[in-house]
């Protein structure tokens, strides 16, 4: 947690009245990096209630809309796409397959001195080339494939720490540094929340537009 004013830390302090307030340990006329810092502070429970409720509308959007791509990829175009996309995969296999194999056979050749070494060396970088451009093409199409899946699923990490946080009521240490990259703060309501998933949920609302755009 930063200040917004001066970029130093947060810290937690506690008022006499048991209060907890988060404190920028700049004073009202510290000046750091050229800025003038107020020296922010704002009290603890309004920032974890704005952190839980950002988090649990993390939380039900991407379980909604992982959802809504899988009934939107079960219709008939989307699985016809899918199918194309898996008979792409089979043939950039089956062409590896071949490539793998002569480079393979090509040392043989060479132990049997069928070809020279300066021949060896020339066609084991070509088919290395080939190799290298054929696992580029399959990565891509199968990303692409798993786009069109009825059993589209978002990054295995992401939804583990998501199903396992989905019930809780209430923000801990364990919730909060799970999902939270960083918070700002500017002023007493005034504060920038950055969540960890924050560029993969970017990308799944891309991803949902893209559907929904194609089934019009």
């Amino acid at each position: 947690m930063w200040c917004g004013g001066c970029g130093n830390r947060m810290t937690l302090s506690r008022e006499r009245n048991g209060t907890f307030f988060y404190i920028c340990g700049a004073n009202t006329n510290h000046k750091s990096g050229g800025k003038q810092c107020k020296g922010h502070r704002v009290r603890k429970e309004y920032v974890d209630d704005d952190v839980l409720r950002l988090i649990q509308t993390h939380m039900k959007t991407v379980l909604d809309t992982e959802k809504m791509i899988q009934e939107m990829n079960a219709a008939s175009k989307n699985q016809t796409q899918y199918l194309l996309l898996d008979k792409e995969v089979g043939k950039l296999r089956r062409e590896l397959s071949r490539i793998s194999k002569r480079k393979s056979d090509l040392y043989e050749d060479y132990s049997e001195r069928l070809i020279t070494e300066e021949e060896y060396i020339q066609f084991s970088r070509i088919y290395s080339n080939e190799i290298e451009n054929i696992k580029s093409r399959l990565d891509t199409v199968l990303a692409a494939q798993v786009r069109y899946s009825q059993d589209y699923h978002i990054e295995e990490g992401w939804g583990n720490v998501i199903h396992t946080y989905m019930s809780k009521r209430k923000l801990t240490k364990e919730m909060a540094d799970a999902f939270v990259d960083s918070i700002i703060i500017h002023g007493k309501y005034d504060y920038e929340i950055k969540l960890v998933y924050d560029d993969q949920f970017a990308d799944l609302q891309k991803l949902k537009k893209e559907k929904e755009a194609q089934s019009r």
